[in-house]
């Protein structure tokens, strides 16, 4: 078990759904609910009981909350006391893709948390990122998309991951090990935002191949996704992080296409008031991904000018 599970089990009593207590830990509604998981496996009892539309903890889980508490609060006090160095001395804002906290690294959505203070956080649709870093409304974005460039800001590509179709438990395509374009052809298509900005790789190979790009509809929450898939038999395509653990009524299958892989960007304007600041966070950033192994990292030379 990990530091945040307990923080996430701790915000989890403190709300009345995992939806709720995924808004204070800056995190998905999936990753609360895999934290809570990790500790009911763990001990072997339920944590939490369903009443209603809300989720209220059993005696068990009462007492797990009680020790979780104590947990994160000496983990915070060994954190003021030997990594105070490493926070932002200036309060920055970030804007972060749709989803993108379903897709990251839990040492990332940690990280990111521990920021929490000196961090305003909003979520928007991959190009409305780019766009406030352009217009200089925000200091930092960071977004989850297929390979794509964002000229006149500066770019971090710090990690990629496979793509995931999820499909029905029903459809032919459950059955295959692996997925590729032709594969979703004639299919309709689930997509967290707008295209073609996200997703260029694929819009451009499903041009060449006549797709009817009509059959492409907008959901960017992935739980609204889920519901879609499980009633309509249509498509999704979510990161791998998603794939790892999918809700029921539903698999994840790997898109075999690494043209349609998702990289991970942080976009900024160069600050030179904030730039120690932002140099930090993004050092930070970088690292959590290059200790998760469902990640490939592409810390590069480039990075160099942000060294102290």
């Amino acid at each position: 078990m990990e530091i945040q599970h307990f923080r996430h089990l701790v915000a989890a009593s403190e709300s009345s759904s995992f939806a709720k207590a995924a808004k204070k830990c800056f995190t998905s509604r999936q990753n609360i609910a895999h934290s809570v998981k990790v500790i009911e496996n763990r001990l072997g009892v339920a944590l939490f009981e369903r009443k209603g539309n809300e989720m209220l903890l059993t005696p068990e889980g009462a007492e797990a909350v009680v020790a979780a508490r104590d947990i994160v609060e000496r983990a915070e006090n060994f954190n003021v006391m030997f990594d105070e160095s490493t926070f932002p001395s200036s309060l920055f804002t970030l804007a972060v893709s749709n989803n993108l906290f379903a897709g990251i690294p839990s040492a990332t959505d940690e990280f990111i948390y521990s920021y929490a203070d000196n961090l305003r956080i909003r979520e928007c649709d991959c190009k409305k990122c780019y766009e406030l870093v352009l217009d200089e409304c925000i200091d930092l974005g960071i977004v989850m998309s297929m390979r794509r460039e964002f000229p006149e800001c500066n770019v971090r590509e710090i990690a990629s991951s496979r793509s995931y179709a999820v499909v029905n438990l029903d459809s032919p395509l459950a059955q295959k090990d692996s997925l590729s374009v032709m594969d979703l052809k004639g299919q309709k298509l689930l997509l967290m935002s707008k295209p073609p900005f996200q997703y260029e790789p694929l819009f451009s190979q499903m041009k060449e191949l006549r797709f009817n790009e009509d059959q492409v509809s907008v959901i960017t929450s992935t739980s609204s996704m889920v519901h879609m898939v499980r009633r309509h038999k249509v498509i999704g395509i979510v990161s791998e992080k998603f794939a790892i653990d999918p809700p029921k009524g539903v698999c994840t299958v790997p898109i075999d296409d690494p043209r349609l892989d998702w990289h991970f960007y942080i976009l900024f304007q160069m600050d030179v008031k904030k730039f120690a600041s932002i140099a930090a966070f993004i050092r930070g950033i970088q690292k959590t991904f290059e200790e998760d192994q469902d990640f490939v990292s592409l810390t590069t030379a480039k990075d160099a000018d942000l060294s102290e």
